[in-house]
């Protein structure tokens, strides 16, 4: 490439010819390396397995302020069992997993948070149990219960604390819905049990927490991702906004 004479060095034909690709793969390399820093504002997608309950109780201020920082993402949410949330994670179908439920470990994925949260009964505010001390399990029995459906987290946990104490709740209505659980509540067509964060945002007053002694139930907020996904930076700021270290 290069003709070394005395104290003189010049470029040989083949060295002139070499310079002009050399040229371009310097070109190349620099685009590309622009090409991989991160954006002065996040763009693109941000895939979010979430079960229902944190979507319907958490998520609208935690979306308001995320859409305030990263107004060129698009958010999808997707809901199902702490089973498809992994598997989606396991597929590159969704990025984040939010979950709600006993504590999830695998070392397939990334622990970001980590939270205990109580799971509590919910009355009328008029109904002849609310504000009494000392109730237990067995003084629920026999009331009137709306509850979600069979197979969420916390109702599997509570229904196995009875069935160890030989008692039975006999819902008269099943619903996915937490939230509109709240309500019905308010609206005093009975009791029902649900984790605390639902109930602090969505109550108005017309339903109060019942202090039940022999029933303590916690459930664990986990938010997870696949341990070889890369942190996009939408990623990083919806980690953060649920309290999470991203």
């Amino acid at each position: 490439l290069f003709d070394r004479v005395g104290k003189t060095v010049r470029l040989t034909d083949a060295g002139q010819t070499f310079l002009h690709y050399a040229r371009t793969l310097l070109t190349t390399a620099q685009q590309a390396k622009a090409a991989l820093q991160p954006a002065p504002e996040a763009r693109g997608t941000l895939r979010v397995a979430i079960a229902d309950s944190l979507c319907s109780a958490l998520m609208p201020g935690v979306l308001a302020r995320f859409h305030a920082l990263c107004p060129r993402v698009e958010v999808s949410f997707r809901s199902g069992s702490t089973q498809e949330m992994q598997d989606m994670l396991a597929a590159n179908r969704a990025d984040l997993a939010y979950t709600f439920d006993q504590p999830v470990t695998s070392p397939a994925f990334v622990r970001l948070l980590d939270e205990p949260e109580p799971c509590c009964f919910l009355a009328p505010a008029g109904h002849p149990l609310a504000g009494r001390q000392g109730l237990t399990l067995a003084d629920l029995a026999g009331q009137e219960f709306l509850l979600t459906e069979r197979g969420m987290s916390y109702r599997e946990a509570l229904e196995q604390l009875l069935a160890a104490r030989q008692l039975t709740l006999r819902p008269y209505l099943e619903l996915g819905d937490a939230a509109l659980l709240c309500r019905l509540v308010e609206d005093g067509m009975g009791l029902t049990f649900l984790p605390r964060y639902i109930m602090d945002a969505c109550l108005t007053g017309r339903a109060v927490p019942l202090e039940v002694a022999d029933c303590r139930i916690e459930m664990r907020r986990q938010l997870f991702c696949h341990k070889e996904k890369w942190i996009t930076p939408q990623m990083r700021v919806f980690i953060r906004l649920c309290g999470g270290a991203g």
